[in-house]
């Protein structure tokens, strides 16, 4: 309104004008700007500061965490600073709640060194259970493929560190070897530690006691003495004598082996028996089998049968039995390498659910074979046949006059018997296998013939003036001149096994 009205004329006015200029000017900074600044000077205080005291010691912690774990020095947390901070409410809470947490990841830090130490300690001892494990169980057969001509591979995979699973192939007296294959219940160190008891009872009662069922029962009562834990074990073994093909088997629970025969592949009939280690006082009976050269079984655990794929199905027996038909009449190795082929293509990578053992044997002697019509006028090539036996052999005089005369017997018999009108006449199939370790030729005399066991020959029987067609005093001079003699009907064929000691 000065410069409108012209109302300053003066210098005197003019110096009003300024004068009142300055004294609002002053007012309003005093009004406006000290408040402004007073708010500012506030927020630095309550929380730009500390925000910033707070960042910067955040971040020298991290640094100090980074260097101790370089150095391996312990980690240590002091107070944050609060130095010139006016800390009010939640600015105070959160202060607080930093040291807290500093000094809680300090603590946490020592105990996560401490466990880890222990973890660390764990997997060094638990490393060193497994080595123990692995090598409480036998990997070199060669020995036995040297002395018995045996055949034998095994795999024993833990689903963890330590398994509960285990086998074992060792001498259980002359020509006599033992196999044993055997799955504690549960897993980790209580089964590993129990399987190393049951290992070291049932081998110790097998080299005690020549029947097997007899070992098991005493092998289960020791198992049952101070197992507070309650742990069981399924367990098969066998002994094979090399020097007849004798097998004696008991089974305490386990899955059924798989029987790789000559004539024919099968589950090995056996009954599964009750666990051992649950029940003092169970008794054990064993069985018999009689097996020839080219002839074992494949044992396993029921980690095989049982392995799961990523949908939780199981591979089963079905898919087991597929695969021993894949490998029927190939070594013990390439059965084993095999089946657990088969097993990993089937889970597809799913975690092993449980520990994975296998064990395979074959007897494999080399074996001559012959093939001949049934007709007597064979005869002459059946004695080369077993001349050159007896050759290979070393056979004495004596040895070759007995099979000779035991062999004329048997295939006489089939050519005039076994053959009646109306039976297609096929050849009769004769195969020889020398065990010069054992002292023993084994031979077996199969034909399509009709169906007779002529180990079924009761002497007194035999009547005079009768006509007794199949058989007769011949069979019993045969099994009183043979080491062991024995029959079987397998896939339509009369099967009789013979074992002559080289020296009789």
């Amino acid at each position: 309104s000065y410069f409108v009205d012209g109302s300053i004329v003066t210098p005197h006015d003019l110096a009003e004008l300024i004068s009142s200029i300055y004294v609002m000017t002053s007012i309003l900074t005093v009004c406006l700007y000290v408040p402004i600044i007073a708010v500012l000077r506030h927020l630095e205080t309550h929380y730009t500061r500390p925000l910033e005291t707070l960042t910067d010691a955040s971040r020298d912690f991290v640094a100090q965490v980074a260097r101790c774990q370089a150095a391996g020095t312990p980690l240590s947390a002091t107070r944050l600073d609060e130095r010139g901070l006016k800390l009010k409410h939640e600015m105070a809470d959160l202060f607080a709640a930093t040291d807290t947490m500093r000094a809680d990841i300090v603590r946490y830090v020592d105990e996560l060194g401490a466990v880890m130490a222990e973890r660390e300690r764990t997997a060094a001892e638990l490393d060193i259970a497994a080595r123990i494990q692995n090598g409480a169980v036998p990997h070199d057969f060669t020995s036995f493929v040297e002395r018995y001509h045996l055949d034998v591979a095994a795999v024993l995979d833990p689903a963890r560190e330590v398994g509960g699973d285990f086998y074992d192939v060792f001498d259980a007296g002359e020509h006599r070897v033992g196999f044993v294959i055997a799955d504690v219940s549960g897993k980790g160190v209580p089964a590993a530690l129990f399987m190393m008891r049951a290992l070291a009872e049932i081998k110790e009662q097998m080299l005690a006691n020549e029947d097997v069922g007899a070992a098991f029962t005493a092998a289960n009562q020791r198992l049952c003495e101070h197992n507070d834990a309650m742990l069981f074990v399924t367990a098969f073994a066998c002994v094979l004598d090399v020097s007849t093909g004798q097998l004696t088997y008991a089974n305490a629970g386990h899955n059924p082996p798989w029987l790789r025969h000559a004539t024919s592949h099968q589950w090995l009939p056996c009954k599964p028996g009750l666990v051992m280690g649950a029940l003092d006082g169970a008794s054990y009976r064993s069985a018999a089998l009689e097996l020839q050269p080219g002839d074992g079984l494949f044992l396993y655990t029921d980690g095989v049968t049982e392995a799961m794929d990523k949908d939780e199905g199981l591979f089963g027996n079905g898919r087991l039995q597929d695969a021993l038909f894949e490998v029927a009449g190939t070594g013990a190795a390439s059965a084993v390498e095999h089946v657990r082929a088969r097993v990993d293509e089937f889970a597809a990578g799913a975690p092993q659910a449980d520990d994975i053992t296998m064990l395979s044997f074959v007897w494999s002697l080399p074996v001559r074979s012959l093939a001949l019509p049934p007709d007597e006028r064979a005869l002459d090539d059946l004695f080369a046949f077993l001349d050159a036996a007896c050759a290979e052999a070393g056979c004495t005089k004596r040895a070759q006059f007995t099979m000779r005369l035991v062999l004329e017997e048997l295939f006489v018999n089939v050519a005039h018997y076994g053959f009646p009108d109306g039976h297609p006449r096929r050849s009769v199939h004769v195969e020889a296998a020398v065990d010069a370790n054992a002292g023993c030729v084994h031979v077996s005399l199969s034909d399509e013939g009709i169906p007779y066991d002529p180990l079924s020959y009761e002497p007194e029987k035999v009547e005079a003036g009768k006509d007794n067609k199949i058989g007769g005093l011949g069979i019993l001079l045969s099994k009183e001149m043979t080491e062991r003699m024995a029959y079987e009907r397998a896939d339509g064929k009369n099967v009789v096994h013979l074992v002559f000691k080289i020296g009789a």
